[in-house]
């Protein structure tokens, strides 16, 4: 319980400084988190809770396409995962000098992109609740039997859609988002599995 509980709370740390670090480049945000991000340009309120409050509706989707009832539970990561993104991004980063080169920026986003791709691809697999976009993905993958990536990156493309709609910094940052985190995630979540198999084995030697 330790162990699984450990690799949830890093896995949900390493997601949201990925989340802000993105936020702070001037590329145009995640897909999703184009809409908080322009909620809050809109009517105020921080990132986080609007974060909060827009993938809170997805818990629904999601209970319609899996015709089951809406996991609540799954609000707890994105709720956790929305206070880390705040405290990074109203209280930790806003006190780093970013650098203002085309270059260092890039390599902003890029950190970010790695760390929101790593991040989730640690905390699933955890197998305690996934955020309310993460049990659509996977919903979606059971559902329509496609492989994690383009289930993501059917739900990236959703969101980026309805950010641009509402006026969220959509950018080219957000189209790399979209058509590259489904990769990273599988990618990670192998890489994890293979840890926690070794770890398992040796456990069991010993």
């Amino acid at each position: 319980m330790i162990k699984r509980t450990s690799i949830y709370l890093i896995g949900l740390i390493i997601t949201a400084l990925g989340i802000a670090l993105i936020i702070r480049s001037p590329f145009g945000t995640g897909p999703w988190d184009t809409v908080g991000v322009g909620m809050n340009q809109h009517f105020g309120w921080t990132i986080g809770t609007w974060t909060i409050i827009t993938q809170g509706v997805l818990i629904f989707i999601t209970a319609v396409i899996e015709k089951a009832r809406p996991r609540m539970e799954a609000a707890l990561v994105v709720v956790v995962r929305s206070w880390f993104l705040d405290i990074w991004f109203y209280f930790v980063l806003v006190h780093v000098s970013f650098p203002s080169s085309l270059l260092g920026q890039g390599i902003v986003f890029i950190l970010g992109v790695i760390c929101v791709g790593v991040g989730i691809g640690i905390y699933i697999e955890a197998k305690f609740p996934n955020s309310p976009i993460d049990e659509l993905m996977v919903a979606i993958s059971v559902r329509f039997k496609l492989r994690l990536n383009p289930a993501r990156r059917l739900l990236e493309l959703t969101g980026m859609f309805i950010g641009f709609i509402i006026g969220g910094p959509v950018g080219i940052g957000t189209v790399i988002i979209a058509l590259v985190l489904g990769n990273i995630i599988q990618l990670s979540n192998r890489w994890m599995k293979q840890i926690l198999s070794r770890f398992t084995v040796a456990t069991d030697v010993q």
